[in-house]
């Protein structure tokens, strides 16, 4: 009984609210009344929430056959603490500076895809419209004798050696008898994520705060001007290293944390840290699978290296959306 005018003009209101919900979101933009909003994560996916239901499905049957868990993880532990190589005292940072290399070839190697006719399927993910690649571009050798600080290996030798240095004139690794149950093991590895978080934010925020530490120790961060590249994460000068590693060391030993749970720590944040650069905004990852505003994820820390004066946490939301930005455009600092 609807008149043909009528029905008309509701086909074309569906054709036009499909094609401008087709249309893909613009990148961030600079307003003068603050820093760039990122555009809108990734929208949820049935890979989203089929994760969401297998990560829920996990927790069930931790709960539900905790003891068996606990069981193998005190079989695991009695192997693991006699092996030499867990004993030694450089295990954590050996361990730490290896777990770089798997997330780091594997994003590199999307990048090299997404640049290709057989990948571009990939660059619907990007955080932002570029194809520049010059972050992964080697140094050349006059460039390495200009500045040897800017090779990537002279980053991970300068975060790795003096900790080598320091185990080997202070042995003092001990390794309780006792295994952490599943649910040690959990909570420890979270909060040490957000004790770390909190304290890098204000580290983080201090240093776009005052300009001369801005220059001489995190500037070099900020080298790559185009959309973020997953090496960013280890472009880093000495003293920042020294700052981000101690503000892992500090919770570490604010919670007493288990051996166990230090090394499960050290992988999982080498991998947020080099996901949290890798300029891709995948449906599988974390901050997609848990409610939306708990954690940043790459779009929102791609925002930060636009402008500089906000998100200033690596993983967490809630300190900078409570504190909110640098007000001053000239603390942008970038």
């Amino acid at each position: 009984w609807i008149p043909r005018r009528e029905a008309t003009r509701g086909v074309r209101y569906s054709k036009l609210r499909l094609w401008t919900m087709s249309v893909a979101s613009p990148p961030p933009t600079s307003t003068p009344s603050g820093p760039p909003t990122p555009t809108p994560t990734t929208p949820t996916t049935t890979t989203t929430a089929a994760l969401r239901v297998t990560l829920a499905i996990v927790i069930t049957v931790a709960i539900t056959h905790k003891s068996g868990i606990d069981t193998e993880l005190a079989f695991g532990w009695s192997w693991l603490r006699e092996q030499p190589f867990f004993k030694n005292d450089s295990f954590e940072p050996i361990v730490a500076t290896l777990s770089f290399f798997p997330p780091l070839i594997f994003f590199y190697t999307l990048d090299m895809l997404s640049a290709t006719n057989s990948g571009r399927w990939l660059r619907r993910y990007h955080v932002r419209e570029s194809a520049d690649m010059s972050a992964w571009k080697p140094l050349s050798w006059s460039e390495l004798k200009a500045d040897p600080s800017r090779s990537r290996f002279a980053v991970l030798l300068g975060y790795i050696l003096p900790l080598l240095l320091f185990d080997a004139l202070y042995p003092r690794r001990t390794l309780p008898i006792e295994a952490p149950g599943i649910c040690r093991l959990t909570v420890e590895i979270v909060l040490l994520l957000v004790i770390y978080d909190a304290l890098f934010f204000g580290v983080h925020r201090t240093l776009h705060l005052v300009p001369t530490l801005y220059k001489n120790i995190h500037k070099k961060h900020h080298g790559n001007t185009q959309a973020t590249r997953a090496n960013d994460a280890v472009r880093l000068t000495f003293s920042e290293e020294v700052l981000d590693v101690a503000c892992s060391i500090v919770g570490v030993n604010l919670i007493k944390a288990h051996p166990l749970s230090r090394a499960v720590y050290n992988v999982v944040i080498v991998y947020m840290l080099v996901e949290l650069h890798c300029g891709f905004d995948f449906p599988w990852m974390p901050h997609n699978i848990v409610p939306r505003g708990w954690m940043g994820g790459p779009r929102r820390h791609d925002s930060h290296h636009a402008d500089g004066r906000h998100y200033f946490q690596k993983f967490f939301c809630y300190l900078d959306d409570a504190v909110g930005p640098l007000t001053s455009h000239s603390q942008k600092s970038v």
